[in-house]
């Protein structure tokens, strides 16, 4: 049996919850305005948006172990079930569940928006590397796979059949 009331962790962990989802929206804003500055290589603003992210970050990283360590102090255990755990406890009108399920899915968002953020910096890298590379008077490397499935296939001296 927890050692906390269903009442009291059931409003605790709403509340902590609520705290959560709004920093994790910020964060998500925060990606998107990477985004954009990514995308129209406004360096100022991309650098705002990365503080701004790393604040979010940091503070989605304290509240999550606030959340943990109630948690636990209640007698849930650590782990991925100890939210269901939690939820089956005191959450008779699903608020938590709700909170819970609102967070996962801006994670998600926020997860699949830094994905492309790290794609379009990659890119950015790689257009880099080749007009440094032509600058030197070099070959840009080709960013390809061989025939054998071997990174940095070379099709230049292929037929257009074999490529």
């Amino acid at each position: 049996m927890p050692a906390v009331s269903p009442d009291k962790a059931r409003n605790r962990i709403v509340e902590l919850l609520s705290d959560t989802v709004y920093q994790a929206l910020a964060l998500k804003e925060s990606l998107e305005d990477e985004r954009k500055a990514l995308e129209t290589e406004d360096m100022a603003a991309i650098e705002r948006a990365v503080e701004i992210k790393s604040a979010c970050v940091e503070k989605l990283k304290d509240l999550d172990q606030k959340r943990d360590t109630l948690c636990k102090s209640w007698g849930f255990t650590a782990g991925p079930d100890q939210m269901q755990d939690v939820i089956d406890y005191c959450d008779d009108a699903d608020l938590i569940k709700d909170r819970w399920n609102e967070l996962m899915v801006i994670a998600a968002e926020s997860s699949a928006i830094n994905l492309t953020n790290g794609a379009i910096i990659r890119i950015r890298q790689q257009q880099f590397e080749s007009s440094l590379s032509l600058l030197r008077g070099r070959t840009p490397r080709i960013d390809t796979y061989g025939q054998h499935g071997n990174g940095s296939g070379d099709f230049k001296s292929q037929s257009l059949a074999q490529a």
